[in-house]
């Protein structure tokens, strides 16, 4: 009973109640000083400035709990932040986070939200029980005996301090506007890219046949790879191909970006090589395809997510949505489906010219769902949660994932070479993964500063034995630049093209990796404003420079 006194003073003590409410909105920040890379003194800047702004505000009403309410906002994204620190570990909430909200579909969201219990646990009992605490302040008649005076600070020395990115709730609310300014871009890309035009045009006859197909995994890591020197041979089949001389497999590749919604529409259009914001007015690569003259298919094993991605997709004249297609409840559709709809096309295949775009689900956490229990080649695969004990099993799960890569590659190439006519099939992912690989014990992906496990994917490129005859001086060229720093996002449009024979208004030969002309160029990282930086000033730790170094990658 004395407890359940106390607790009941402690509530109706509006001074208590204030403090409290002030403690709940600062948390994130306080948090943030032991997270973050930045100055000591932008670190406590974080906290005494925003800690004056709630101060400020608290006291616009002499009860706090009207004032907490009128905050929520802030609420919300405080709870976001702490399950983002969580996560990963450091940074502020990111557009690409509150993108990944919107177009992410319910079974991703429902999987990593299951390995987040312990964090959401935390915010839901802390700041639930502030609502609850805020409800009893505005029923209670007593109010606050004082003023609590705006706490300012001040603040001029460090160099790299914007308030936007470095202070947060303002960071935090800039990163939500802008979310919201790319959704209304996302939402009328139609509209703003209905006059675009490639000019694209064939350079070879009608009566050449030609087959392309572009595979884009997802959270694929190089260094789990056979074919990249892993310890395991995860990709026997694929080394197969390498021996025979019909694969080239570029070691040092590296993604422009760690997140899906941003990193595949690089890969499907040309601006890498441009403007990132030109996504909003330019047409992608299946329309310069069109141009060309191209019967032109997408075909994705995931669901549509109002994104980019669905828009560069639907250019093509055949678009299938593996997922949307099936039940409601099934989720786990394995990417060996898509060979079914690649055998439908190729079925119909008349000897004319024809590019297949293959969107995997991939190496997506819950890693043990993405395969059967006959590809489990590695055990135990059974993840009961996601956490650094469970690295073993985490592991194997992963590997077993890349082994099912390994199938979906090879048959792709054994029923082009089937065909007997000039095919070319390019394989990378959007970016690779965290698996508590060193001290830091980050995990997943999409966190707002990478890691050189988030940025070294595979890229690979495949050739048929009558394509590498016909056009023998580009099959050169592609292995001629093996060993070359590539980005995937930059050099696939301009490779594929340059293979394909099409020349277009953004075509660059310089950056086609079957031209003789091909110069590699300062690998670049979109960072969260959609801002290209160098690799050197995109965040990374001097754990993931060790790492570029030990694998043999070029940085920066």
């Amino acid at each position: 009973m004395n407890i359940f006194r106390r607790i009941s003073d402690f509530a109706h003590n509006q001074t208590a109640l204030f403090w409290t409410f002030l403690g709940m909105l600062i948390l994130p920040n306080v948090m943030m000083f032991f997270t973050e890379s930045t100055g000591v003194l932008t670190r406590i800047v974080n906290i005494v400035l925003p800690l004056g702004c709630y101060w400020f505000a608290m006291t616009f009403n002499r009860k706090p709990g009207v004032m907490f309410w009128w905050l929520f906002f802030f609420i919300f994204i405080d709870a976001f932040e702490i399950v983002l620190l969580y996560l990963f570990g450091e940074s502020p909430i990111a557009v690409d986070m509150f993108l990944n909200v919107f177009t992410s579909n319910v079974t991703e969201e429902t999987e990593l939200l299951a390995n987040l219990i312990p964090a959401v646990a935390f915010v839901f009992v802390i700041y639930l029980s502030g609502i609850v605490l805020a409800i009893v302040s505005v029923r209670n008649r007593d109010k606050l005996r004082e003023l609590f005076r705006y706490l300012g600070v001040n603040y001029a020395v460090d160099r790299k301090f914007r308030i936007q990115d470095d202070i947060f709730p303002v960071n935090g609310t800039y990163n939500f506007a802008l979310s919201f300014g790319r959704v209304y871009h996302i939402a009328n890309y139609e509209r703003t890219s209905a006059g675009f035009t490639h000019h694209a045009r064939t350079t070879r006859g009608d009566s050449i046949p030609e087959i392309y197909v572009l595979v884009i995994g997802e959270t694929a890591r190089a260094d789990n790879f056979g074919i990249y020197g892993y310890e395991r041979n995860t990709t026997p089949r694929m080394k197969a191909l390498a021996d025979s001389g019909e694969l080239v497999v570029y070691h040092d590749a590296l993604t422009m970006s760690n997140t899906t919604h941003k990193s595949v529409p690089m890969l499907l259009s040309a601006i890498a090589s441009e403007r990132y914001d030109s996504l909003y007015v330019q047409r992608g690569l299946i329309s310069a395809f069109n141009e060309a003259g191209y019967n032109t298919a997408f075909y994705s094993n995931q669901r549509r997510n109002r994104s980019f991605i669905d828009f560069l997709g639907c250019e093509a004249q055949d678009v299938v949505f593996i997922k949307d297609t099936a039940s409601i409840t099934t989720t786990n559709v394995p990417d060996l489906k898509l060979l079914d709809l690649l055998d439908n096309t190729l079925r119909r295949y008349d000897g004319g010219k024809l590019l297949v775009v293959l969107h995997a689900y991939g190496s997506h956490f819950n890693y043990h769902d993405r395969y059967s229990r006959q590809q489990a080649h590695f055990t135990p695969d059974e993840i009961p949660s996601a956490e650094v004990k469970y690295r073993e099993q985490l592991i194997n799960a992963y590997d077993n994932t890349i082994g099912v890569v390994d199938e979906l590659v090879n048959g792709i190439a054994e029923r082009l070479r089937a065909l007997d006519v000039p095919a070319v099939m390019i394989y990378t992912s959007d970016h690779g993964e965290d698996i508590f690989d060193d001290k830091r014990g980050r995990f997943l992906h999409a966190s707002p500063i990478p890691t050189y496990y988030q940025l070294r994917v595979p890229y690979v490129v495949w050739a048929s034995p009558a394509y590498r005859e016909t056009f023998a001086s580009q099959w050169q060229a592609v292995m001629s630049h093996r060993d070359k720093p590539i980005s995937p996002n930059m050099v696939t449009f301009h490779t594929l093209l340059d293979m394909s024979g099409i020349k277009a208004n953004l075509f660059k030969p310089s950056l086609a990796l079957s031209n003789p002309s091909f110069k590699p160029v300062p690998r670049l990282y979109v960072d969260d404003h959609n801002h290209y930086r160098t690799m050197d000033n995109c965040g990374l730790k001097k754990l993931d420079v060790e790492a570029f170094k030990n694998n043999h990658i070029q940085y920066p």
